[in-house]
């Protein structure tokens, strides 16, 4: 009879090294997984605060428009109109180093955005169906306004362009 007793003792010490072993990979393996859904849910504010910017900026810039001021920053932004089969402008890297930045406020806090302005010229009203067929002097000038996020290593970036009509 001891010398079962004796066995059953070391085999009760091996089962629970092996349930230690099993606790602390769930351990681990679970904050593994807390710390990658913490970055994910950094990055995704950090791109929805990057959108945000481009966003505040875009519409800013869009509001200043009016009217042309030439000594307005905006207006040292602008660029000329984009030739028909040229790459855009807003991709060009060296056209960037020509744009405007502004400061805006995203939940109380200032960032920095950064824009172009392109004159696209004159353009139909959209809203006119029957424009330059019964009123020649319908056109209005058409600008885009391309807008991004300053961009930094390791954070989002985000660019929008919106067209207006003033």
């Amino acid at each position: 009879m001891k010398h079962a007793l004796s066995q059953s003792r070391g085999m009760a010490l091996v089962v629970s090294l092996l349930l230690l072993v099993a606790m602390t990979l769930l351990a681990v393996s679970a904050m593994r997984s807390t710390t990658l859904q913490e970055k994910m849910a950094a990055n995704f504010n950090d791109r929805e605060i990057a959108k945000q910017v481009a966003e505040a900026t875009v519409r800013q810039v869009g509001t200043n428009l009016l009217p042309p001021a030439p000594g307005a920053a905006w207006y040292r932004a602008t660029l000329p109109a984009p030739v028909a089969g040229a790459p855009d402008l807003w991709q060009d890297p060296v056209a960037w180093a020509n744009r405007g930045q502004i400061a805006v406020a995203v939940n109380g806090i200032n960032y920095t955005g950064e824009f172009m302005v392109e004159n696209l010229g004159m353009w139909p009203d959209p809203q006119n169906p029957t424009c330059k067929v019964t009123d020649p002097l319908c056109e209005k000038q058409t600008y885009r306004v391309t807008a991004r996020t300053a961009p930094q290593a390791g954070r989002a970036s985000v660019t929008i362009q919106a067209i207006w009509r003033i």
